[in-house]
């Protein structure tokens, strides 16, 4: 790349936000036909590196240089006008629209009489999926009918409407299915010889090595290292992020009593979960693992009561129950963890002391007064437990990075203190310091009694986590491994028998 100049450079970028500095002199530069990593810990500086670049922010100080101009107060919309695009996990897209409208909305072909060209529209379209290698999309289909992973390159196919020169890609996989996954890096690859500058940002390290030509570390808002990807290998990169050595073994396979604490017998709700039956014991952690879409939120909502079964039985200390809802299972002591949590697992705007006292706000109240200063100091200890950072109760949950938002979240289940603990993708978009404490937590969660049900798209989690593993896939269990015999081949053959997942 030394031949190249740079499309885009940052140069000493500061940022700070109410007096803390979030940004420290940051240089970075991206290059036409390459892929660039950025990767830290949650709360490292990225989301605000890459809105400084996309014009959501400005620098306090420093440059930022485009095509060899510096740039002055650019704002988001010049920025996609321009060729710099950024596509958010959240993805943005208006599900009612048809795949072509999302791609051409604000970019729309105009015909002879000023109103849109809709037959030209979808042919461009097309085009620009078929240029992916996207070639099965129907281009009139409501985007809201498909599948995330799909949703995601049709946002990509958006931004290449726009004559993207520089694309950002912020954990674009934390849905994926290893098959979609092996499918959006042949498209990155198709546009880094189309000359596009990729910056890639993801929390999973194994991408970054995969698909990465140099990576940049952040810590603290400050630039550590950038390097080719040769340069690094797994611990180096991991050091250089968190500053300190990550022990990556964790023992499994053992439970620590053969009590049952929870059964499901043929549990059914529509298509969705079907016949679905297993046992959980104290001091167990049972992985459930599949295909996106294989069943496993839906089951576990029926477990906590966010959704009815409609047929089926749920027995706690084989006594048959009927969940009614999230707030009856917190009083028979089951508590979950959602996949979302910014849309179910957290209120932004409140505190972190509101949000982990919510789970007691009911065994409390008296009348209409809720004694909030008691539960206040009450929650002090489980926000030492999961080591939260920064530890200020008052803090509004809004202003934490994501690994810190989980850690609250984990910090209410603790405050309920309940027996059995359904955990939905309880590290989705977390780094892996704080993924670290969280499987501490989770570990000794276990070895306290508790009865714990992991559900997780990311299998190495799954295999190195749980005692025994639970395969889901068209909403039925398609089988069970004990940890010391289940491999990520085994997994994925049995999740793959009743699949027939399209590619």
């Amino acid at each position: 790349m030394d031949e190249l100049k740079p499309i885009l450079t940052l140069r000493d970028a500061c940022k700070s936000f109410s007096g803390v500095q979030v940004l420290k002199n940051v240089n970075l530069e991206l290059f036409p036909g390459e892929v660039h990593c950025l990767v830290g810990e949650n709360g490292a500086g990225k989301s605000t590196l890459i809105k400084i670049i996309s014009g959501a922010y400005q620098p306090d100080s420093g440059q930022v240089i485009y095509q060899g101009q510096e740039l002055k107060h650019i704002h988001p919309r010049w920025a996609r006008e321009n060729g710099i695009n950024t596509i958010y996990q959240e993805i943005d897209l208006i599900p009612s629209l048809s795949v072509a409208e999302n791609i051409s909305l604000g970019n729309e072909l105009t015909g002879r009489g000023g109103g849109i060209d809709w037959a030209a529209t979808r042919k461009r379209a097309q085009k620009i999926l078929d240029d992916m290698g996207e070639t099965q999309f129907d281009v009139d289909v409501p985007v809201g009918s498909l599948k995330v992973a799909y949703q995601q390159m049709v946002a990509i196919a958006k931004a290449l409407s726009l004559n993207s020169k520089v694309l950002i890609l912020d954990e674009p996989t934390a849905v994926f299915t290893s098959s979609e996954i092996e499918l959006l890096f042949k498209i990155i690859a198709r546009l880094k010889a189309q000359g596009i500058a990729l910056l890639y940002i993801s929390h999973h390290l194994d991408e970054i090595f995969q698909i990465g030509d140099r990576v940049t570390v952040l810590r603290d808002g400050a630039l550590i290292r950038t390097g080719g990807i040769a340069e690094f290998d797994k611990n180096a990169l991991v050091k250089a992020m968190v500053g300190r050595e990550i022990d990556f073994s964790h023992e499994n396979g053992h439970k620590n009593s053969d009590r049952q604490v929870l059964r499901v017998e043929d549990l059914r709700r529509g298509g969705t979960v079907d016949g679905v039956s297993f046992s959980l014991h104290a001091g167990e952690i049972v992985g459930v693992a599949g295909l996106v879409g294989a069943g496993r939120t839906e089951m576990a909502r029926l477990l906590v009561g966010a959704d009815q079964p409609e047929g089926g039985k749920i027995y706690l200390h084989d006594q048959p129950v009927q969940v009614r809802s999230p707030r009856h299972a917190l009083g028979l002591g089951i508590s979950m963890l959602p996949e979302s949590r910014k849309e179910e697992g957290l209120v932004l705007v409140r505190t972190v002391a509101e949000n982990i006292g919510y789970s007691q706000v009911e065994e409390r109240q008296r009348f209409t007064f809720v004694p909030w200063r008691q539960i206040k100091q009450d929650i002090q200890k489980v926000i030492g437990a999961v080591e939260l950072r920064p530890p200020q109760p008052n803090l509004q949950v809004v202003y934490m990075s994501g690994g810190n938002q989980q850690k609250v979240v984990l910090a209410r289940l603790l405050s309920a203190d309940c027996e059995v603990l359904i955990l939905d993708e309880p590290t989705r978009g977390v780094d892996v310091g704080a993924r670290m404490e969280i499987y501490k937590l989770i570990q000794q969660l276990k070895q306290d009694g508790k009865a714990i049900l992991m559900i997780s798209s990311d299998l190495v989690e799954i295999l190195t986590q749980a005692d025994r593993i639970l395969v889901m896939a068209r909403g039925k269990i398609a089988g069970e491994l004990a940890a010391g015999e289940a491999t990520e081949e085994k997994v994925l053959a049995m999740a793959l028998q009743l699949s027939e997942e399209p590619v």
